[in-house]
Parts: C-alpha cells; sequence; structure tokens
C-alpha cells in the first residue's frame, strides 16, 4: 500500500490516479473504505485482462462526474460477476455497431448484452421534456443553474423538494440505453444513480417503472427518446453503501419486462436470480436501519 495524504491507497489505485487528467480534483477514492474498494474492482478488472483497456478510458475523462460514471460501470460488471455471471466479452456491439459494456452469461442460457448508465443530479433541477424546458423564463432558468452550480449538497443547508428518481433514471434508459439494443437477443440495462435520493428502494419503485414499460413518458421533441421499451429485458438498479460495520454492499432493486419481445427477454432463471438478490437487498436493508 502507499499513502496518498491519510489514504492507504493499493498499487493499481496509485496507478489509475497517478496517469489521470483528473488528478486532484476531488478527494477520490476518500474515505478509506472506498478507496480499499477501488483496489478490489481494479484487481477484478486485472483478473479480467480489461484493466490497460479500462485505464485508458477512464484515465481520459474530462471531470470527476465522467470518471464516477467509468466506474460505475465496471462495478456493475464486478456485481454481476459477484454473483454468478460469466462476462463474455467487453465493449459488445449492439444496434447501429452502438458499443455496449459488456456481454454476460450466466449458466447455459444465452448471452445478454449490458449497458449501464450513472445519471446524474444535476438533471433532477430541470424538467424531463424539451417544451417544458422551453417554456421556463430566464429567471427561472437562472435560478436552477444557480442552484446546480452549488454542488450536490450544500454544507449546513436543509431542502425540501419534490424527488421522482423514477422519471429521471428511466429517462436516461430510454434516450441512451434503449437505441443500443438490437433484437436479436437478451438485453439488461443497469442503472447507478448519483441523485439526490437513489432509486434503489424508492417506494412504489417497481409500479412505476411498470408502468413506464407500458406508458413511455415518451419526449416528442427529442428524436433520441425511444418511444417502446420492447427491446428491453429488464431493468437492474444498483447503489453501493458503506454499511453501519464499515463493509461495501450493493443495495439493488429489479423489475422485469413482461412485455419484452420473445428473443430479447431475460431467461427466467436470470429473472429468478436478480430477483433473489432485489429480496435479500430488502431485508438487508431492514436489518441495517432497525
Amino acid at each position: 500500500m502507499n499513502s496518498h495524504g491519510t489514504l492507504r491507497l493499493g498499487p493499481l489505485t496509485m496507478q489509475l490516479i497517478s496517469g489521470s487528467r483528473w488528478k486532484g480534483v476531488d478527494g477520490f477514492p476518500a474515505p478509506q473504505i472506498w478507496a480499499d474498494d477501488v483496489e478490489e474492482v481494479l484487481s477484478f478488472l486485472q483478473r479480467e485482462n480489461h484493466l490497460t483497456e479500462y485505464f485508458s478510458a477512464i484515465q481520459k475523462a474530462q471531470s470527476a462526474k465522467h470518471r464516477d460514471a467509468r466506474l460505475a460501470e465496471v462495478r456493475a460488471a464486478f456485481y454481476l460477476a459477484q454473483n454468478g455471471f460469466q462476462i463474455l466479452q467487453w465493449e459488445p456491439l449492439g444496434e447501429g455497431r452502438k458499443a455496449g459494456e459488456f456481454l454476460v452469461s450466466f449458466d447455459s442460457f444465452l448471452p445478454m448484452f449490458v449497458e449501464v448508465k450513472q445519471p446524474a443530479w444535476e438533471g433532477e433541477f430541470l424538467p424531463l421534456h424539451q417544451a417544458e424546458k422551453n417554456r421556463l423564463s430566464a429567471e427561472e432558468r437562472e435560478r436552477r443553474f444557480s442552484r446546480i452550480r452549488k454542488g450536490k449538497f450544500i454544507p449546513g443547508t436543509m431542502e425540501a423538494r419534490a424527488v421522482g428518481p423514477c422519471l429521471d433514471a428511466m429517462e436516461v434508459v430510454r434516450r441512451n440505453i434503449l437505441p443500443k439494443f438490437t433484437d436479436q437477443r437478451p438485453n439488461l440495462a443497469i442503472v447507478m444513480d448519483n441523485f439526490m435520493v437513489t432509486a434503489v428502494g424508492f417506494p412504489g419503485l417497481a409500479e412505476l417503472v411498470e408502468q413506464e414499460f407500458l406508458h413511455p413518458n415518451h419526449d416528442p421533441d427529442d428524436p433520441l427518446d425511444c418511444e417502446t421499451y420492447e427491446r428491453l429485458g429488464g431493468a437492474l438498479f444498483l447503489q453501493p453503501e458503506a454499511d453501519s460495520r464499515q463493509q461495501i454492499y450493493y443495495r439493488a432493486d429489479f423489475i422485469a419486462n413482461p412485455n419484452a419481445l420473445p428473443a430479447c427477454a431475460l431467461p427466467l432463471a436470470v429473472i429468478d436470480v436478480f430477483s433473489k438478490l432485489r429480496n435479500q437487498s430488502e431485508r438487508r436493508d431492514e436489518q441495517e436501519y432497525i
């Protein structure tokens, strides 16, 4: 281990930071529990022979926000591997030769195409649809952007505002994930959000997502906003957190899409695995906050 201020960093984390554009822009990867987690994820990539390619991408990230989004992608792969899935290929080509995150398999079932996104809190301060954004007055627009410039949380300030992480998350799924899915194989969307309040464990999440599957909140003024979820087999929501025992665990929520095209639907065994992981997460949350 090497020291980084008061942090003890593993050799892979030191290598990651030393060659990055974003070195020193924040306290990454503090605190220590998260520094240890980053080293564990990087060690996983090394075992998967994907570390060199990953370093090439994440070290070029223009900001801490883009760095964290890249980290979310491999944390999702790490989570799946920890739960019985095998990584078959990194950056497989999907619809229109757009690259996804990875192909995974479970037992002997067909490979699943996986795309991961980390929607950010900034978007929660803006309307979802373009027409609503256009109707904002100059004063209201400035008020919202002024709040965004202050950062995610304002020290010493308690804020009260309505939150709707489900709609914000699914907007990102429609615009940034669905266009990569072909109609030839099972497809999985993974959302690891950085919202003010995470979508994982949000009351009524399953019902809201199921309604979204049936009636997409499509923006008619956005050509990138898909109108149907027919190519989506299911949505897995993940949120890594540190528990009271100072261990990192992944809170999980999962909703299968019953109306997916047959070729795009997730195998029943995979749905069963994700459902069990969701139930385990719920039980752990209950124990954590008793």
